[in-house]
């Protein structure tokens, strides 16, 4: 009888040791940020139709709405989806063995739980990605990407405490991360299934967990499809896409927040938890306007304004004056294209020059030119390459850029030394009518010279239509310390649209 009561409690323990652990209530309330490209200082709200326009973000207006929130809503979580880096001369400045490190550390200061990775932390290179993420007090999660071998980050994910709950995040980064990123900037990189690799890491949490939040960069149609494939998932928070997203989607019974871009929105979602599943949500996105600011952090404030002296003091100074606005055009001819490609071609003498539309990332009103513009403008460390190619091949570029005017797979190449006219077929095709290099008509048999940027030579496939093998050349030469130099010489800048590429 005694050895069958003890046979009866040892069963009933391991009976017990094999259920999931009590499913917990509560409340947390999670706000989130994205793409936040080194905005350290407020931006002008240019789309508000009123005069003088207000000031929005920046690093000390984004603190300051997210101090106000944590006073108001307990227990937070505060994370970031990625791309905290490149957009502003702050992600070139050196702090601690690191580019972009003062950037970093002002996100140490507002408290950051967790961050995850975007295309843009690896674009001074993995070595400076690394001392970043070393600077990072929060927690740096990616559980699909790799380097040599070995996770890039120090976490694929983490489970939080807050309150009664338990909330296990994850991080994950866009599966097309080559396709976004300079070539030569992802040596040993690998990157992972996110939709196989964010399960996992769910599978062995979820019995300790009340909460999943899968803290994506990879845009919103991506984290739409991420949530199609998944289970014991509650939220996505996403990045890359830039989506001012007001309202929170609902996909496959998981929902989708993402925050806009350069600290002008922080979103706050506040979940109510039961029975491991949210019961019910609250969401907003709030716009981080400066004439809100009561009382700023004054170290953060100290720390924004020694940058912005540190910068004014160096991009501040005015390089030439601009006659005419320019304006950048993914989807055909600019101004503003015309102008970078036309100093890439007289820059190293080639026949013809291009460049993507997605290397230019503002446009530019008439007036004063200053340094500060063009980092702005060219925020990339992109250097000149020129090479070789035929006078076919040459065809082959123009019919495929062409096609991307069409078709909207990418930006068009922007233009020097070239004049064409296509039309779209009957079949939906593009069609060449005429093509011209330097004036005269493309020779098939020709060999013809022309300049790119590095990180379009390393997606040649993609952007020309073929691979230049014969006279590849990295310069070594940074585009925009030649436009810098070509605007200094100039003083006055005037650029027009020519007809380059003309749709019939």
């Amino acid at each position: 009888m005694k050895k069958t009561l003890i046979a009866g409690f040892v069963m009933i323990f391991v009976m017990l040791g094999c259920q999931p652990q009590a499913q917990n209530a509560g409340t947390v309330t999670i706000l989130h940020t994205n793409d936040m490209h080194t905005q350290y200082i407020p931006m002008t709200a240019n789309w508000m139709d009123r005069d003088p326009k207000p000031l929005i973000g920046g690093m000390v207006a984004l603190d300051f709405h997210i101090q106000v929130l944590r006073q108001k809503y307990s227990p937070v979580l505060l994370l970031d989806a990625g791309d905290y880096m490149t957009g502003t001369p702050l992600s070139k400045i050196e702090v601690e063995g690191a580019q972009g490190g003062g950037f970093v550390k002002m996100m140490n200061l507002m408290d950051y739980d967790a961050v995850t990775l975007g295309n843009h932390e690896f674009d001074e290179g993995t070595d400076n990605l690394q001392a970043l993420i070393d600077l990072f007090e929060a927690d740096v999660l990616s559980a699909n990407v790799n380097l040599n071998g070995q996770s890039l980050a120090p976490l694929a994910g983490k489970v939080y405490k807050r309150g009664d709950l338990s909330v296990g995040v994850v991080g994950v980064l866009l599966s097309d991360l080559a396709d976004v990123v300079n070539a030569k900037n992802l040596q040993g990189v690998e990157v992972l299934n996110p939709a196989k690799q964010v399960q996992d890491w769910v599978n062995k949490v979820d019995d300790e967990t009340d909460l999943v939040v899968v803290l994506t960069h990879q845009g919103v149609d991506q984290d739409r499809e991420l949530a199609r494939q998944l289970t014991d998932v509650d939220v996505i928070i996403g990045g890359h896409s830039h989506t001012r997203l007001t309202r929170a989607e609902t996909v496959n019974g998981i929902l989708l927040v993402q925050a806009g871009s350069k600290t002008s929105n922080l979103g706050r979602l506040t979940l109510s938890v039961a029975g491991d599943s949210i019961a019910s949500y609250d969401y907003e996105l709030i716009d981080t306007w400066v004439a809100d600011v009561v009382k700023p952090n004054m170290e953060l404030q100290l720390m924004v304004d020694r940058y912005e002296d540190m910068i004014a003091a160096d991009y501040g100074r005015i390089i030439g004056t601009l006659l005419t606005d320019w304006q950048r055009n993914s989807r055909g001819e600019s101004n503003l294209g015309n102008f970078v490609s036309d100093v890439m071609r007289s820059t190293t003498g080639t026949d013809f020059a291009i460049i993507n539309s997605g290397g230019l990332r503002k446009n530019l009103a008439a007036g004063p030119i200053r340094k500060l513009d063009i980092a702005e403008i060219l925020p990339f460390s992109n250097t000149l390459v020129t090479f070789a190619c035929t006078g076919e091949q040459l065809l082959d570029l123009i019919q495929h850029n062409a096609a991307a005017a069409l078709d909207g797979e990418h930006g068009v190449l922007q233009v020097s030394g070239l004049h064409y006219i296509f039309r779209q077929g009957r079949d939906g095709e593009a069609e060449i009518v005429s093509a011209r290099v330097n004036g005269e008509p493309v020779d098939a048999k020709a060999t013809y010279t022309g300049t790119t940027v590095d990180f379009v030579m390393g997606r040649a496939e993609r952007y020309l239509g073929f691979v230049p093998q014969d006279r590849v050349v990295d310069t070594g030469l940074l585009i925009a310390d030649e436009v810098i130099a070509t605007i200094e010489a100039r003083g006055e800048i005037s650029s027009d649209e020519e007809g380059r590429m003309k749709r019939e």
